[in-house]
Parts: structure tokens; sequence; C-alpha cells
């Protein structure tokens, strides 16, 4: 994959590439609220993280990790993963808002009898923390 391509992945969130003491460092531009830290311990901390100035909607966040083929893959690999991992909590995070819309109108809109008959049913079945059967959730 040629460079163009990789930093056209990397988005609206791509700040600068540079090459320092044998490392090659990605500067990326993300939103303050945004996990970096979190992502990357959960995926083995292959790659190094560097956080700088922050204000109060954005932080500068340089991953960086060895100059050569294999870890430059890998940091691309990883800042992706970042930047997905936190795209789709915006949208979980997003879609819980409007499922809360949609069923205060229901509640509001309905009987206390016909709401106790309320089911949720998913299509795929869910998995919630290793655990596949969500309705041992709900007691």
């Amino acid at each position: 994959m040629n460079l163009y391509n990789n930093i056209q992945k990397f988005g609206e969130y791509f700040n600068s590439i540079r090459i320092h003491e044998g490392l090659m460092l990605v500067d990326m531009v993300l939103p303050v609220n945004w996990e970096d830290t979190k992502v990357l311990g959960s995926r083995g901390n292959k790659i190094q993280m560097q956080k700088g100035k922050k204000t109060d909607k954005q932080k500068i966040v340089s991953f960086f990790s060895s100059f050569d083929e294999e870890n430059t893959e890998i940091l691309v690999e990883e800042v992706l993963a970042i930047i997905k991992w936190n795209k789709d909590l915006e949208d979980k995070n997003e879609l819980l808002n409007i499922k809360m819309i949609e069923l205060k109108k229901m509640f509001s809109e309905n009987n206390v009898d016909s709401l106790r008959r309320l089911n949720f049913n998913f299509k795929d079945i869910l998995d919630l923390d290793g655990q596949q059967d969500p309705t041992s959730l709900v007691q």
C-alpha cells in the first residue's frame, strides 16, 4: 500500500508523519474524549504513543514504532484500530440516544399493560462481554 492510501485512511485526524532517530511517527489530532491508551493496551501495546498539546475539544497524539516495513504496517493498523473503535463507540452512543427517544415515545403513548408485554428481539446473537445470552442480563 502506498503512502497516500495510508494517509487517506486516517481521514480528518491525520496531522503529520515524520521519521526521527529510527522511529516512524504519525501525529494525529483526535477528539479529546477519545480512548487511545485503553485501546492500545487492549491490543497488546504493539506500538508506542506520546500525548502532546490538548485543548477543550482536541488532543495531539504521536504514535510511533521502529522504522521498518513490518513495524510501519503495524503502526498503521493500530492507529486505524483506535479510530475505528472510537468511531464505533460514537455510533453506538448516537444509536442509543435515538432508541431512548423512541422508547420514551412508546412509553408515553401506551398503557402499562401493553408495555409489560414489551420484548426486545435481536436478529443476531449479541456478544455481551463474552456472554452469548442477552436475557441473562435482564431480570
